[in-house]
């Protein structure tokens, strides 16, 4: 007990004070040594501190920088063309207005069968009652790795198949997110983004029919698209939202934006009247859509 009261008392040796004590009165400076190099030490670990933190302040908003331009140069393009889309719609009124101004009743006939093509190849916006069926994402799994191939996850496949259904049910026009389909149109995925007409859209995925609301909605229920919406909802948890929309609230569709004349020819005789009566809008599927083939999906990103 004497040795641990001791220590408790006197934590440092006698011998190393009397040791100090003659340091300090013979004038050896070897003491103030250590300090000096520990200051030194800390002066120099703070300036490669204050530098890395200098270097990487400086190379963040370069990396920043690099990414807003390169959004602002995205949503330019994507102005550019909406702007272009718009004029090119506005040139085409303007041409189908004087047309009709400088022709007598075999232009107007000419402009009739016209207005109903126009509809068809999507050359004009077009407005009315319809179906707007939405397909939105599942809830995140945390167990489930996320990504392009998640099972919970809207592609390409699913946009396709619902369209064809629509146009088998007797939609006139429709649209994805606002961009008009014609028979020219894609839908394709790029990683995990879906493209339609080469335009990258994000979910959820608002498509919109304009036709009889009531027809429209039991045509897709009793298709192959509609069994096939069922299985994407039960077995995968992605949102099926259907709503109709009335005479008095419409749907509003525009103009598809890439449209390209390539073989034109005077209507002649009974060919006009065929050209006027010969089907309506919902005979044109999306390009590349796919035809539905009876089978329903046994796995997430298509059907077999």
């Amino acid at each position: 007990m004497s040795l641990l009261t001791e220590v408790m008392q006197r934590p440092v040796d006698p011998g190393y004070a009397a040791a100090a004590e003659r340091r300090r009165a013979a004038g050896d400076p070897r003491p103030g040594r250590p300090r000096a190099l520990s200051a030194v030490a800390a002066l120099v670990l703070g300036t490669l501190l204050a530098v890395a933190g200098v270097r990487a302040a400086v190379g963040a908003p370069k990396a920043d920088r690099g990414r807003a331009e390169l959004l602002e140069r995205v949503e330019a393009a994507t102005a550019r063309a909406d702007a272009l889309a718009a004029r090119a719609a506005q040139l085409r009124g303007d041409n189908a207005a004087l047309a009709e101004r400088l022709g007598g009743d075999p232009a107007a006939a000419a402009g009739a069968v016209a207005d109903a093509l126009a509809v068809a190849a999507a050359a004009v916006p077009v407005s009315g009652p319809g179906l707007e069926v939405t397909l939105s994402d599942a809830a995140p799994d945390p167990v489930q790795v996320q990504g392009a191939g998640a099972p919970g996850r809207v592609v390409d496949r699913d946009l396709q198949t619902l369209v064809n259904g629509l146009w088998l049910a007797g939609a006139e026009a429709v649209a994805v997110d606002g961009v008009r389909l014609s028979s020219l149109s894609s839908i394709r995925a790029a990683g995990e983004a879906v493209l339609v007409d080469y335009r990258p859209l994000t979910p959820p995925y608002r498509v919109s029919a304009v036709g009889a609301p009531a027809a429209l909605q039991t045509g897709l229920a009793t298709s192959v698209a509609g069994r096939y919406l069922q299985v994407l909802q039960d077995n995968y948890g992605i949102g099926v939202d259907v709503r109709t929309a009335s005479a008095e609230d419409p749907l509003v569709l525009p103009a598809a934006g890439r449209l390209q004349l390539r073989v034109a020819r005077p209507p002649t005789g009974d060919g006009a009247a065929g050209a006027a009566g010969g089907g309506t809008a919902g005979s044109v599927p999306a390009a590349g859509a796919g035809a539905l083939d009876g089978q329903e999906p046994d796995e997430r990103g298509g059907v077999p």
